[in-house]
């Protein structure tokens, strides 16, 4: 299994990040409503190690719930590499290096701000999947993992995608930028921000608002999709299927996760502590996040639809072999099946495992 890595350490170690990430992605996106109140009288794969009277007690479930659709993106680029072999995929190990860097500084209590973490544990769980990845990294240089690196400064892409992908990482860069340093501003608890976000003041009339600290976690990962993003867009499409399917998948899951949790809302429940009761959702910018993602995702679409001209599915592969033959079209086949799976994953979690 898995026969196109040849290194069994990296094998091993790009298994143990992965296995890290799926675990929280499955807790994000199927239980994080009863994750924030530690499984409180529910259940919830990794609950949040919160006490009732903490401050984290049953806020974030809806950000954590899209953060991991985003968690889901990197995942599949694990398994990407591990199915289809190392050489040339620092297009997606350096960018998710990159992205899990951020999380582990914004999850490091010196960086957290006024607000304090209930569990060591998600920082703990980053600095070992984030080591293992780095080190699986460092591992693959043998077997071609920097085939192509280099830093550009010239724009590699010829036809419209390159505008495609320019507003898009633009997009990308300001609601990084926003959510890392402006995160207390964009939540509601007081401060300056860049993008309007909850009124200010509500964060502390709301138990179950979503903590600063939570749209940190999400800019983090903004960071490793931007980077994939001008990765494409300075080193050109041809041949660079494995980044622009990881880039398109991620974007496309985040998307589809904004837009229906946005339009199938429950209510928080809060089972113990001072806040105890049930809490409807503060839905004020969810029609502006909901405009943003398809934005984005419309621009991704466009991009990958474009990049085909010049050649980004050029040298797909299936197990390292070019399994699908010459008229395969990845964009009108495959991308559709995945996102459908995708589609039905996400209502089960919005109709079953979420509802409290």
């Amino acid at each position: 299994m898995f026969d196109q890595i040849k290194s069994t350490p990296a094998k091993v170690l790009l298994l143990i990040s992965a296995l890290i990430g799926t675990l929280y992605a499955i807790n994000f996106i199927f239980f994080s409503s009863c994750a924030v109140v530690n499984g409180d009288g529910c259940f919830a794969l990794i609950p949040n190690n919160a006490a009732p009277d903490h401050e984290s007690y049953g806020r974030g479930a809806g950000t954590l719930y899209v953060a991991g659709a985003l968690v889901l993106g990197t995942v599949l680029g694990t398994f990407l590499i591990l199915n289809e072999g190392a050489r040339g995929k620092w297009t997606i190990m350096i960018p998710t290096i990159a992205g899990f860097t951020c999380l582990a500084i914004v999850l490091a209590p010196p960086f957290q701000g006024g607000y304090e973490s209930a569990s060591n544990n998600p920082l703990i769980a980053t600095v070992i999947a984030l080591g293992c990845y780095t080190a699986a990294y460092f591992l693959l240089k043998e077997e071609g993992v920097d085939e192509g690196i280099g830093f550009k400064m010239e724009i590699g892409i010829k036809n419209e995608a390159k505008y495609a992908i320019i507003v898009s990482s633009l997009i990308g860069t300001i609601y990084a930028i926003n959510h890392m340093f402006f995160a207390d501003g964009y939540a509601g608890a007081g401060g300056s921000t860049i993008i309007s976000g909850f009124e200010e003041g509500s964060y502390w009339d709301d138990p179950t608002a979503a903590t600063p600290l939570s749209y940190r976690v999400l800019a983090a990962f903004f960071v490793t999709y931007v980077s994939m993003g001008l990765i494409l867009l300075t080193h050109g499409a041809k041949g660079n299927w494995p980044v622009g399917h990881i880039l398109l998948f991620g974007i496309t899951f985040f998307t589809l996760s904004v837009i229906i949790g946005a339009n199938v809302t429950f209510d928080q429940v809060i089972p113990e502590g001072p806040n105890a009761g049930s809490y409807a959702p503060d839905t004020s910018t969810s029609m502006a996040n909901t405009i943003v993602c398809l934005i984005v995702l419309g621009l991704n679409v466009f991009a990958y639809y474009k990049m085909r001209e010049e050649g980004i599915e050029d040298g797909i592969t299936l197990g390292g072999k070019d399994e699908f033959g010459p008229n395969f079209d990845f964009f009108t086949k495959m991308y559709p099946a995945i996102t459908v799976v995708f589609v039905v994953l996400i209502l089960i979690a919005n109709f079953v495992t979420q509802v409290q």
